[in-house]
């Protein structure tokens, strides 16, 4: 399809996302667009079948009340019906409320209530009963969707039910709906409302335009032309659900006529690489982590000059002079890296691989070099869902380690006098729904309070410090960012995560969990514990070194298990509910202090 590549190179000239989507339609025809892996093997929707049941959806949604401003939900994992709902609220000019399918029933309940949901779309029977409840309690709520019902799935008494067939049928019966309807979209439309955190306080329901989210789209276009993408297969596994994946996971790639691989279960994920030979994948840090972990696991096992060899590949570089003797030494080094570590690597993630994209969390410096020394290119952004999320991204040609690169093309940033990264442009949300005094205090003569701090260098290049409100401010009145002594922490090869706490106190503690690779290690000394514990300590005092005298850790405990999304102390993009972990460690944390009195 040669027309596509012209269209890459280009932003997309549509004033919306529905728009965008049906002239790419067009263009892509029968041509594959979504593929899902089934039992056997990966099976696709053609741009016209997509096109096709988003016009069906819709005219069955509007058959059943759906208009223009209307808020429907879909709960669902990431699957072909999850883009058609998505597309065929739009195009009604209604707004989509995508939730995540790891809430409670409580969480829908709020959610739906807060939104004034009109509808509910889900993906099962497990999630349609925890969500029919808060369905059924939501005053608004008219009837509810299921994609796949289940034997056991039965329909509500209380709230009207139909399975997604039976919408899809509804839909080929009822008037039909012309995609040049989507026309009559303004760019100022919200296109849907995304449900931040909500870590420390009740969510906020982020209005996003189709304006702000194609402003995106024309950054992140701007940002990879040296990528050279024109026809692309698109990895995705993070949530749609994510602000992240619904603007750079779904709507970049229409905008490319990319294909798109949705990943059931990220266990599958080195299989699937093989198979659908990705050449764009963005995810959040914890998954480079894995891979990392993985890809080292294996040539550990292939001997020692393959491990040699790997460690020198990933080795963080070292300041070094200009002019070095050894030059033809190392070009040549380089040359049997490249032919016996590289080159394996690459293929191991299918061989096609343009770059990795990081987001939604603090990328581990350590995993960046990692990748980059593989000549595996690990571009890492920055953003929040008011930003629709992206604000900025590493240039593929410019790589500068321990920033989050530069901003978007439109993205105007500045710090304010408080250190607060500011932003400014049209990326920035409509504001929090229903909650104007949120609004006021966030977006201030149109400028997006971030709520990070960060710095700004000489070639614009931002570097986030930390989260405002989460700054440490010790006994002595020391501001201590928790974002950069964690960063430093985990560059020490035996800790794995970490979280420091100390706010009001003499001096700084830490919850580390302990690397793979110490844990595994462990097992072939005779006290392991005793082991781990001087492993830990050796990490702390080399990344003390590192570390200004106010933020240096005296003493650590590890943790019962590593944080992660299932045990609530991690976000679905992976961030560190810090707040969450420091209160489950408190009471060891707090024995710290008293064990060490000054």
């Amino acid at each position: 399809m040669p027309i596509s590549s012209s269209i890459t190179n280009k932003p997309p000239k549509e004033h919306n996302l529905v728009s965008m989507f049906f002239a790419r339609a067009a263009i892509g025809d029968s041509a594959p667009f979504i593929w899902e892996r089934h039992r056997k093997g990966w099976h696709y929707q053609s741009w016209q079948d997509i096109s096709d049941k988003v016009l069906w959806c819709a005219a069955a949604l509007r058959g059943r009340g759906i208009s223009a401003g209307m808020r429907v939900a879909i709960i669902s994992e990431n699957r072909h019906e999850w883009v058609i709902s998505d597309l065929a609220i739009m195009l009604l000019g209604a707004i989509s409320v995508p939730l995540f399918t790891n809430q409670t029933g409580t969480d829908y309940g709020y959610l739906l209530e807060q939104s004034g949901a009109r509808a509910a779309i889900c993906s099962n029977a497990k999630i349609a009963y925890q969500v029919e409840p808060a369905a059924q309690a939501a005053p608004n709520c008219l009837f509810m969707v299921v994609m796949n019902p289940g034997k056991i799935f039965r329909p509500s008494l209380k709230l009207a039910t139909l399975t997604w067939e039976e919408l899809i049928i509804e839909g080929k019966q009822a008037p039909q709906i012309d995609p040049s309807q989507a026309d009559n979209l303004t760019s100022q439309d919200i296109a849907c409302i995304i449900y931040n955190s909500g870590a420390t306080q009740a969510p906020k329901g982020v209005m996003l335009t189709h304006k702000s989210i194609l402003a995106n789209l024309i950054g992140v276009n701007e940002r990879f032309q040296d990528l050279n993408l024109s026809k692309e297969r698109v990895l995705s596994f993070l949530p749609l659900s994510h602000a992240y994946e619904h603007s750079v996971g779904l709507f970049y790639p229409i905008h490319m006529l990319a294909e798109i691989y949705y990943l059931p279960r990220p266990e599958l994920l080195s299989t699937a690489m093989q198979e659908i030979k990705p050449t764009l994948m963005t995810a959040v840090p914890r998954v480079f982590d894995v891979l990392k972990e993985r890809l080292e696991t294996v040539f550990r096992q292939r001997g020692p000059l393959s491990a040699i060899l790997f460690a020198r590949a990933t080795a963080e570089p070292k300041k070094t002079k200009r002019y070095s003797p050894a030059r033809l030494l190392n070009w040549g080094e380089r040359l049997i890296i490249k032919r016996l570590i590289s080159l394996p690597v690459k293929n191991r993630m299918g061989g096609a691989l343009k770059a990795f994209i990081s987001g939604g969390a603090a990328l581990n410096p350590k995993v960046s070099h990692f990748f980059n020394g593989l000549g595996v290119p690990l571009l890492q952004g920055y953003g929040l869902t008011e930003a629709s999320p992206v604000v900025s991204v590493t240039p593929p040609d410019n790589i500068k380690q321990g920033t989050v690169g530069l901003p978007l093309k439109g993205a105007e940033v500045k710090i304010s006098r408080e250190g607060e990264l500011c932003i400014k442009g049209d990326l920035v949300m409509a504001g929090y729904w229903d909650d104007p005094a949120a609004t006021r205090q966030t977006i201030k003569k149109g400028w997006l309070h971030t709520g990070d701090l960060a710095e700004i260098d000489d070639e614009g290049h931002i570097t986030i410090l930390g989260v405002k409100r989460d700054m440490i401010v010790n006994s002595g009145g020391e501001n201590i960012s928790p974002l950069r002594v964690e960063m430093v922490l985990h560059a020490q090869t035996a800790i794995s995560q970490a979280v420091i706490y100390g706010d009001s106190r003499p001096f700084i503690t830490a919850v580390i969990t302990p690397s793979a690779d110490i844990l595994q290690l462990a097992k072939s000394k005779n006290n392991p514990e005793e082991f781990v514990q001087k492993m830990i300590s050796d990490g702390i005092q080399t990344a003390n070194a590192n570390l200004g005298a106010p933020e240096r850790i005296r003493h650590f405990i590890l943790s019962d298990e590593a944080f992660s999304v299932e045990n609530n102390f991690v976000t679905a993009t992976g961030e560190l509910r810090r707040r969450q972990i420091a209160k489950h460690y408190e009471r060891r944390l707090e024995s710290l202090y008293h064990r060490h009195k000054r």
